[in-house]
């Protein structure tokens, strides 16, 4: 058999972004091609299993298991366990949904007009939600945080031991398995496949490659299993011993850290002449050659003819009304030099080195994917100055129409000429790593920034009209809380000159030059938490001794300055996430602004799920247990320095959440169930809250609603 007839199959993994295709895939096809392993099929499995749960036979039985569980629980005589109470939650989710409502919003995201329109395209966004709480009934309650999981959930994704019980694996994997014994079983069995690659790339999909790769091997027996991806390398990265890859995942042959271009060339030249070689390969595992840490790490070169392969998907099939595509001119970040930078498979450096496409080899690469789409990510830790410019300079003179946004440094170059350059070469959006408002702490990132010079880089960015996207984060060890909160004062002050922004906790890895020097910032000692194998975090004591987390920052000033900064959008993927397909596409269609001028007061065109009343018999439904309680429990048991498992977390939630039988109400109590599933609870009979029309009513409702986020 010759190289170009070895079948093999690369797959992306579930749960994560269902509006566009990640690249990892592309690149790993690209290098195959190049050498001449032609016979490739891919396929997204996260993106066909969405759409395959989304028909409605399959939304009709999930409404009707989610009524049941509802209807069992009103006739519960015992006090409900907080299980069942957080059960009793999502199961309302499925009022006053239909079976072809999720296909309807689908609809919506995928319409070329009805997309732009917002107040249709928000409510498009929240049934989607909605339903995604609603599928999480049928393993843990709560147990997806949009299109990712709850990492403060029930399974600890940091232990071996929940990661590795079947039992928990499999009931977390049930939302999905009429997509896994259905459509992804009769694809897999279809061919006989030589090499089977999975891409994980985020923690959403770790606990369901977990289980495809158990679910391979019982269907494919000879085939040689292969996992890698961006979630892989930091869990290499972050346990004690490598070899423990191979308790998470028991059927896999190889494992893949860090980039893997010429890994998996290996892996497919291993399997066409029937050897093993591929483990004595830089950067892969293998369960026939232990190989101890530290791992070889390979930096692949970036001066190849092998561009990304983009036609391997079918892009109607994604949520979108045209293809965001995500390419990478660069590797690695030029500046390399953040303290609490800890980025990919890195070894004595914040992230991997930078390395750059040739201008000529990445116009020839944009040409090819605008025959697939014309708006792009760049995908980039950091894009030099230099290169930059001499990039935005050859699409301009080579009269290239494409949109794009990436990830850049503040750079002072930005209130020159540059800003020009960048909107006539196609810049929609820029997002910058911002960080903090305080000099302080950015001298202590080492970030290379001074404040001062912010305000005039981003007013010019604003007279050219590409948005701006600011992310930082507080609780840097040592700040203080005025310092904090100055972070959220300089995006208050300059508030016209950007469009969307992000301030989140500040979490410490063991990698970063913060964790190694720790001297340097003010902390005597850091630990991880007892119970995580998989070290993705690390607590710290300062010199006195004081234990800190992260979110302690989050005092009730801050959470007002935070709030009063909120702009109330969606997060990602969707319009408002910052770097999300969605918002770009918005960005290319309004401009800075995001969303045209009243987009926001329109009422929506296309209503799918209204507003519902629903007496339930029970009592103080607002007040049942919610994934909040659970996150709670486990920021408990962190301030101790461990972190909760599984077992843990359901013997707690089998336990009765209060010890008299649940309040029952004799005329029932009324549930207001909105758009999103969120519900507001009313005392009295549905016949009073019918005829209730007074203003003060109406104002009541008014800041319920927005309390709660809802339209």
């Amino acid at each position: 058999m010759s190289p170009d007839r070895l079948p093999y199959l690369l797959l992306n993994t579930p749960l994560t972004d269902p509006t566009t295709a990640y690249h990892s895939i592309s690149y790993l096809v690209g290098a195959a091609t190049q050498a001449g392993y032609t016979n490739y099929t891919c396929l997204d499995a996260n993106i066909t299993a969405l759409n395959h749960l989304a028909q409605p036979s399959n939304v009709d039985r999930l409404l009707g298991r989610a009524n049941l569980i509802r209807h069992n629980l009103e006739q519960h005589s015992e006090p409900l366990t907080r299980h069942q109470q957080l059960a009793y939650r999502y199961a309302l989710k499925a009022i006053g949904l239909t079976p072809t409502a999720i296909e309807a919003a689908i609809a919506i995201l995928r319409d070329p007009h009805l997309f732009y329109d917002y107040s249709t395209y928000h409510h498009a966004v929240i049934v989607l939600r909605r339903w995604i709480e609603l599928l999480s009934l049928d393993g843990f309650p709560g147990q997806f945080d949009g299109f990712g999981v709850n990492m403060t959930g029930i399974i600890n994704f940091s232990s071996l031991a929940d990661l590795t019980d079947q039992h928990l694996i499999n009931n977390f994997n049930r939302p999905l398995m009429p997509y896994f014994d259905g459509p992804f079983k009769e694809f897999v069995i279809s061919k006989q496949w030589r090499v089977i690659g999975l891409s994980v790339n985020y923690v959403s999909q770790l606990p369901f490659a977990i289980f495809m790769c158990s679910r391979l091997r019982a269907l494919c027996h000879d085939a040689i299993i292969c996992l890698g991806g961006t979630e892989i390398s930091d869990d290499v990265k972050c346990l004690s011993d490598s070899a423990h890859m191979f308790d998470l995942f028991p059927g896999a042959d190889y494992i893949v850290a860090g980039e893997g271009e010429t890994a998996f060339l290996d892996i497919l030249r291993s399997a066409y002449t029937d050897t093993h070689d591929a483990a004595g390969t830089p950067g892969v595992l293998s369960r026939y050659k232990h190989m101890a840490k530290p791992l070889t790490v390979r930096y692949e070169s970036m001066s190849g003819n092998d561009g990304p392969v983009y036609n391997i998907w079918d892009w109607t099939q994604y949520w979108s009304p045209e293809p965001v595509i995500m390419y990478s001119p660069t590797r690695g970040c030029y500046w390399n030099k953040c303290t609490f930078c800890d980025y990919g498979l890195n070894t004595d450096m914040p992230t991997s080195p930078s390395r750059i496409r040739p201008i000529d080899l990445a116009i020839s690469d944009i040409k090819r994917i605008m025959a697939i789409g014309r708006t792009l990510y760049f995908a980039v830790d950091a894009m030099s100055p230099s290169y930059l410019r001499r990039l935005a300079e050859a699409i301009v003179d080579g009269g290239i129409e494409i949109r794009w946004a990436a990830e850049l440094r503040l750079e002072r170059l930005f209130a020159s000429d540059m800003a020009s350059l960048l909107r006539a070469s196609g810049c929609i959006a820029v997002s910058f790593g911002y960080e903090s408002g305080s000099q302080r702490i950015l001298d202590a990132i080492n970030k290379g920034v001074r404040l001062q010079t912010v305000p005039a880089l981003l007013a010019e960015l604003r007279r050219v009209n590409i948005g701006v996207q600011m992310m930082g984060f507080i609780g840097f060890p040592g700040e203080s809380e005025q310092e904090a909160i100055a972070t959220f004062q300089f995006l208050h002050q300059h508030h016209n000159d950007w469009s969307l922004a992000g301030i989140g906790d500040f979490v410490l890895t063991s990698g970063s030059i913060i964790a190694k020097s720790p001297e340097r910032f003010g902390i005597r000692e850091t630990r991880g938490f007892a119970g995580d194998n998989i070290v993705r975090a690390v607590y710290w004591s300062d010199t006195q001794g004081a234990g800190h987390l992260p979110g302690e920052m989050r005092t009730a000033e801050i959470d007002k300055a935070a709030h009063s900064l909120s702009s109330g959008w969606d997060n990602r993927p969707f319009v408002g996430g910052i770097d999300s397909s969605h918002s770009l596409l918005y960005f290319a269609k309004f401009g800075r602004s995001l969303v045209g001028r009243g987009g926001l007061e329109r009422a929506s065109q296309r209503r799918i799920v209204e507003t519902v009343l629903y007496r339930s018999p029970l009592a103080d439904v607002e007040t049942f247990v919610a994934t909040s309680d659970i996150d709670e429990y486990h920021h408990k048991l962190r301030a101790v320095g461990r972190s909760g498992g599984a077992h843990e977390v359901l013997a707690w939630l089998a336990e009765p959440a209060q010890m008299e039988p649940t309040p029952r109400s004799k005329s029932g109590r009324v549930l207001e169930i909105y758009p999103s599933g969120e519900y507001i609870e009313w005392s009295d009979g549905i016949e009073q809250v019918e005829r209730e029309a007074s203003p003060e009513y109406r104002a009541v409702k008014e800041l319920l609603l927005r309390a709660k986020g809802q339209e």
